[in-house]
């Protein structure tokens, strides 16, 4: 949770842009908590980059009654991009776990944070539509999807 409220305290302004939005009192220290109790045990980590957490991502259930459904998030300072090639390794390397444990898992994330949709379409998920006024002042947001169909979990066709 440390790592996680301090990454918030210090995060870059396109995550702040995606997160605070959706925040009706916006508080780094409440978003660190939320990360840490919302997710699935043992699916949250932190990356450190020099010497300070960088980096916090992991799952969390996107449904209180349907253990399969869960959801991604990342945020990170502005050594964010440092850590994506470790997450993305970690994330794909975990492909298997997460197709044993997860039916369905999405990623919501704000319209103009096109760095974050290019990462999440090249770990293979699906845009699947437009969230109109998600966010608290009107913020447009995309939601993307991984979802298991048979033994795999798929984006698409192609998946």
């Amino acid at each position: 949770m440390r790592d996680a409220s301090f990454i918030a305290a210090n995060m870059r302004p396109e995550d702040y842009r995606e997160i605070a939005c959706l925040w009706q009192n916006w508080d780094t220290r409440a978003l660190g908590i939320c990360a840490m109790e919302t997710a699935v045990p043992g699916w949250v980590w932190s990356v450190w980059y020099q010497g300070q957490p960088a980096a916090a991502f992991g799952f969390s259930r996107a449904s209180a009654f349907d253990p399969d459904f869960w959801q991604a998030w990342a945020f990170g300072t502005d050594r964010f991009r440092r850590c994506v090639p470790l997450m993305t390794r970690h994330i794909l390397n975990l492909r298997p776990e997460i197709e044993k444990h997860c039916r369905r898992l999405q990623v919501i994330s704000y319209k103009n944070h096109d760095l974050a949709h290019g990462w999440i379409e090249a770990l293979g998920a699906e845009r699947e539509g437009l969230l109109k006024s998600y966010g608290r002042g009107g913020e447009d947001f995309y939601m993307y999807a991984w979802t298991r169909r048979g033994k795999d979990l798929h984006a698409g066709p192609a998946g």
